[in-house]
């Protein structure tokens, strides 16, 4: 996969994830999902991976739904949460998740 970014593709996008906590918590929970693009995670796995609260991994995806980077799939027992099916923003999202930390850190003090 080519896993380079443009600054004009990313700068938008770290631009709304790097506010605050809540905004960070999204961007965890976006690369963890950007690692896994094609994987549906319980709402119990996606707290558990991130060490996050139920009350804020429940906020944290309803932020995402929103914006429409985030989908719910209906599991037999269970909602599941996938990566949206937007190609432009998966392949965004994937992109970013590929950047190891020193990327993403030198990405996010450019943008700052």
């Amino acid at each position: 996969m080519n896993c380079r970014i443009t600054e004009n593709e990313i700068q938008e996008f770290m631009r709304e994830f790097a506010d605050d906590l809540e905004s960070q918590e999204m961007l965890r929970l976006l690369r963890l999902l950007g690692r896994h693009p094609y994987t549906r995670f319980s709402r119990s796995a996606l707290a558990e991976s991130l060490d996050m609260k139920p009350r804020d991994i429940d906020r944290t995806i309803s932020r995402l739904k929103a914006k429409g980077l985030l989908c719910t799939v209906e599991g037999k027992e269970t909602a599941l949460y996938a990566l949206t099916d937007n190609e432009s923003w998966r392949r965004l999202i994937t992109k970013t998740a590929a950047l190891d930390f020193r990327q993403l850190a030198m990405l996010e003090g450019r943008l700052i």
